[in-house]
């Protein structure tokens, strides 16, 4: 069943309608009486009427088709009124009640009960534990809280979990001048979610917005929410999402608070980034960068010009610059020779394009610049600095102008929040921050980039499984066999039972041997003394061997435990990093980047990839590690190896795809040489399946 109902319900009944203005019942009431067109139904057998209106003491004796019903009664009574408003006809049901899932105990009970109803009778349910929800365009306002702005219509829908921050969004957002259409605040999310309520949007003919701005607590369907951003994305639009419980601390806060389920936050940036979600960090983030997304304009590149009459905010904005990403070019020398006839001699035509504080007595540099910039082809994003009160009506006129006439995004600066409001209820988009505009732009450019990682055509395909066994963690030797199996290269090497077998082993090999003990109950041998490192000549390796013989047998955990000796090429030094596979109880399969050796626990950066992901994705994550730096940097990866990691990736992913029973693969190290990498060392661990 669609989501209708809360779109565009023909009629509504509210039960727990009352004439008391300040009670649950009074302020849906009050609110929806002075909005909504339709009919209005208030259900409370204590009452004749309620604000004019005639009551009925159930939904029952309404004796009308009731689409909507906005449930205001105590939680244990909302199971009858559910199933009264099911033999109605209604399509849907708001819950505001809490006492459910999110306080446990009977209330988990209780709620369970609601999902058996949901699930007996196909009504669609908002809540429980909910503030319920606005479609402004429609003049309806379900809700009980006060909307503390004046309500104007708009190209920007706000969902969120939490009822207060839904509504703290929106009045922020409206505060600086933005138009809200829709919001909603789902609550313990039963049925109805953030997610389906955002596809629900941009699927609709009248109510689609160009941004959704969503805060989420947990995720109980993160593949709905995920649905959500591919749609909105390839449809021109976007969605920008905050996520709450991050840290440890954060989860589970978000679980008492809406009884969600928390996966990893590195697996949810991944999967979102991934499916076009752009994500930030705060509240005010949140506002900014939907702001800037719902300006409408996209950049074809990640060039930014800052032009600025403060030294101050343009080399704030330029410090900003590298953070978000972004390239702060100088014109060019015939550009640069144009801006240099416009401005004053005082001023600088490099970038930071500084027109100074001149502006005051001659405004003309101002409207010259903004004309050579917003022509050229030299850069994306346009960053202008300052909007200000004191500054003449003809400024702003200036500014309009130019922004209109231009198709690249022209974020402005405006310290002043009148200014900054009125300007962008005018057309200009502004932020009071110059780190902040900075900041949006790159997320502007992020979104662009992001678009490259939609198209998962090129994702390996899962094939048949090999691994029989199904619980346990494999030995090296049958660890490496695998990652083989799916293009992983591995040092030339082999196990043997008897001290001959070594020794020819190591005289087999062109350089030095490593030994190592080769047992599935010994998965961290360096932590024992299992490993030895240039082992060269006969007598080397006939030691190296006895001496790994006594470790195992001192530490293994039975007298019968099985162990043999892995004789492998000492792989030449290199750059270390650390591939690892992992299965999330929310996104599934997971494959993680890092810095490899003893530095992966030091150096906790990592570049993450949900899967299926497609080659471009594999390449970013590469060349994102670090900063960019361990591929831009001279001692970073030749290109042949950066080939090689990206090829070791996506068979990586064709071993997640293919192995359903691999729960966790760990190769640490994996050396990047001259030409290509190579996993010196490798952990499967095996679970039954996927988590």
């Amino acid at each position: 069943m669609t989501l209708t109902a809360f779109l565009n319900p023909r009629s509504i009944a509210v039960v727990g309608a009352s004439q008391k203005a300040d009670s649950v019942g009074g302020r849906i009431m009050g609110q929806l009486t002075t909005s909504f067109d339709g009919p209005i139904y208030p259900i409370n057998p204590n009452y004749d009427t309620v604000r004019g209106l005639p009551a009925f003491p159930t939904i029952g004796a309404v004796g009308q088709p009731v689409d909507l019903v906005l449930a205001a009664a105590s939680s244990k009574l909302i199971p009858s009124i559910l199933r009264e408003s099911t033999q109605s006809g209604a399509q849907g049901a708001v819950v505001y009640s809490s006492g459910f899932a999110e306080v446990g105990g009977a209330g988990e009970a209780l709620q369970a009960e609601l999902d058996r109803l949901v699930a007996e009778t196909g009504l669609r349910l908002l809540g429980p534990n909910c503030l319920g929800f606005a479609n402004f365009r429609r003049g309806l306002t379900a809700t009980f809280t006060r909307v503390p702005f004046d309500v104007r219509d708009g190209n920007i829908a706000v969902l969120a979990q939490s009822g207060s921050m839904g509504i703290g969004t929106a009045s922020l957002l409206r505060a600086d001048g933005a138009g809200v259409g829709f919001w909603a605040a789902t609550g313990n999310e039963l049925d109805v979610s953030t997610g389906e309520l955002a596809m629900e949007l941009l699927a609709s003919d009248e109510d689609v917005p160009d941004v959704i701005a969503m805060v989420v607590e947990g995720v109980n369907n993160a593949e709905t929410v995920m649905k959500a951003g591919r749609q909105a994305a390839r449809a021109g639009k976007q969605v920008v999402l905050l996520k709450l419980g991050r840290t440890e601390r954060g989860r589970q806060a978000a679980i008492s608070h809406t009884a969600a389920l928390a996966g990893s936050y590195a697996s949810f940036a991944a999967a979102c980034e991934q499916n076009g979600i752009v994500m930030v960090d705060t509240i005010r983030e949140l506002v900014d960068v939907t702001r800037g997304f719902a300006a409408g304009r996209r950049p074809r590149g990640n060039r930014v010009v800052v032009i600025s009459s403060s030294g101050g905010n343009g080399a704030l904005m330029a410090d900003a610059t590298e953070q978000a990403r972004l390239a702060l070019p100088q014109p060019s020398a015939q550009l640069r020779a144009r801006l240099a006839e416009v401005l004053p001699s005082f001023g600088s035509a490099g970038n930071p394009i500084d027109i100074t504080g001149n502006l005051v007595n001659d405004l003309r540099p101002v409207a010259a610049v903004l004309e050579e910039i917003g022509s050229s082809d030299e850069f994306d994003i346009v960053a202008y600095g300052t909007v200000a009160r004191t500054l003449p009506e003809t400024h702003r006129e200036i500014l309009l102008r130019a922004a209109q006439g231009t198709d690249k995004p022209f974020l402005a600066l405006a310290h002043q929040p009148d200014v900054l409001a009125r300007m962008a209820e005018r057309g200009l988009t502004c932020f009071a921050d110059a780190a902040s505009l900075i900041g949006v732009a790159g997320k502007l450019v992020q979104a662009q980039e992001a678009g490259a990682f939609l198209d998962v055509t090129d994702a390996p395909a899962a094939g048949g499984a090999t691994v029989t066994a199904t619980t346990g963690t494999l030995s090296e030797s049958e660890s490496k066999a695998l990652l083989v199996r799916y293009g992983v290269p591995v040092p030339t090497e082999t196990v043997v039972d008897e001290e001959d077998a070594a020794v020819r082993a190591v005289e087999e090999l062109p350089g030095p041997a490593v030994f190592k003990i080769d047992a599935a109950w010994l998965p961290h041998k360096s932590d024992v003394g299992g490993v030895i490192i240039g082992v060269r000549g006969r007598e080397a390796a006939a030691a190296a061997f006895a001496r790994l013989g006594r470790v195992a047998r001192q530490h293994r955990p039975t007298p019968d435990a099985p162990y043999r000796i892995l004789v492998a090429e000492q792989v030449p030094p290199g750059i270390e990093l650390m591939l690892g596979l992992t299965r999330d109880p929310v996104h599934g399969a997971v494959v993680t980047l890092a810095a490899g050796g003893v530095a992966a626990e030091i150096i906790a950066e990592s570049q993450v990839s949900v899967v299926p992901f497609n080659r471009s994705r594999a390449q970013a994550m590469v060349d994102r590690l670090w900063g960019g730096r361990l591929v831009s940097h001279h001692r970073g990866l030749t290109a042949a190896a950066r080939e090689s990691l990206v090829d070791v990736l996506m068979g990586v992913q064709r071993l997640a795809l293919a192995e359903p029973t691999v729960a966790e693969a760990d190769v640490n190290p994996l050396i990047a040489t001259a030409d290509r990498v190579v996993a010196v060392d490798g952990l499967v661990v095996l679970d039954g399946g996927e988590g």
